[in-house]
């Protein structure tokens, strides 16, 4: 018996030696594989690297505004250069991507650097190409932060306390810190300065507000609507600035067309709109020439044609604010048509 046990233990000893040995035969044959990549991964895993150019990490081939992001002493590189088309804007600034694409967007690149003079600060560059100027100045006005001042850095810029916003040309820029300090501000403007001389020379968009009365307005809310103002399909390109006046707060609203019978058209157009809407006609004696006032509830609207230009008040709280404020945009565009005259 003490045999027969002896013999059973030896072929069991045998048969692990053997399942050992195939496991690691098993082992050595992955270790082979694995060391074996295929081709088309190892190109995959090895990104082309841009001559003379950092790398884009974004999937698109880096664009024109990416040559214009200089590099200034003292902001380290943080990451690779980055450049967005309209196809994938929106994968960059996911929620704003619909202020730019209506407004002209043609490209973006930006760049993350490091501010080590500035207690390590984090800075990141954005420069969008909108393709005309008042296509720049839509977006700007159009994300202004209310209450931000405005800045001599170009006709259209303004600082909050850790950014710069401006427009140069077709070109609108956030330059954009992770904290804020009055140190860091001047860095921001000295990087501003550097990139505004990379930039080419263009016509400049003016100030908007230069066209509104400015007793009562709120400079901070000027905004070009590049499309469909006030929700009407195709009324684009409307200027519109907030009053605050003694009879209330009012909007009033600016735009120009190619001939005066264009103007017209829009004016009837925006009007009929209103209708349709549950605006009614309200009778007000005494209103020069023959612009009309409709109201809806606590709203009042009023719009007027001057020549090529469609003006107006939007959103008035009372007819009083509309009144004052239709009799003094109606003067201040008339005078400013007169320099042209002469």
């Amino acid at each position: 018996m003490a045999r027969g046990k002896t013999k059973v233990g030896t072929t069991q000893r045998l048969v692990g030696y053997g399942i050992l040995a195939l496991l690691g035969l098993i082992a050595v044959w992955l270790l082979v594989q694995q060391s074996r990549f295929n081709p088309a991964v190892i190109v995959a895993m090895r990104a082309p690297q841009l001559q003379g150019r950092p790398q884009v990490v974004s999937g698109r081939a880096l664009t024109a505004t990416a040559a214009l992001i200089p590099e200034v002493s003292g902001f380290t590189f943080l990451a690779p250069m980055e450049s967005y088309g309209p196809e994938n804007l929106s994968d960059k600034i996911d929620g704003k991507a619909e202020l730019y694409l209506p407004a002209g967007f043609k490209e973006m690149s930006c760049r993350s650097f490091g501010l080590g003079a500035s207690g390590g600060a984090h800075v990141e560059v954005f420069l969008y190409d909108m393709g005309l100027p008042q296509n720049a100045y839509a977006v700007f006005s159009g994300q202004r932060r209310p209450g931000s001042p405005g800045i001599s850095l170009t006709a259209n810029a303004y600082a909050t306390a850790n950014a710069l916003f401006f427009t140069k040309g077709r070109f609108y820029v956030e330059i954009v810190a992770d904290r804020a300090s009055e140190a860091l501000q001047s860095f921001l403007e000295a990087y501003a300065a550097a990139l505004l001389a990379n930039l080419p020379s263009e016509g400049e968009t003016k100030d908007g507000a230069a066209l509104f009365p400015k007793e009562g307005l709120a400079l901070d809310s000027v905004r070009l609507s590049a499309t469909d103002a006030f929700g009407l399909e195709g009324l684009n390109n409307m200027l519109t600035g907030e009053y605050s006046l003694k009879g209330g707060k009012a909007t009033a609203f600016v735009t120009q067309r190619d001939t005066p019978e264009q103007a017209q058209a829009e004016a009837r157009r925006y009007l009929d709109f209103l209708a349709a809407n549950g605006y009614q006609k309200i009778e007000t004696p005494g209103l020069p020439g023959d612009i009309p006032v409709l109201g809806l509830d606590n709203s009042f609207e009023m719009v007027f044609v001057q020549g090529r230009t469609l003006a107006g008040v939007h959103d008035a709280s009372s007819l009083e604010a509309a009144l004052e404020l239709a009799a003094k945009l109606e003067t201040a565009l008339r005078g400013s048509r007169e320099p042209a005259h002469r």
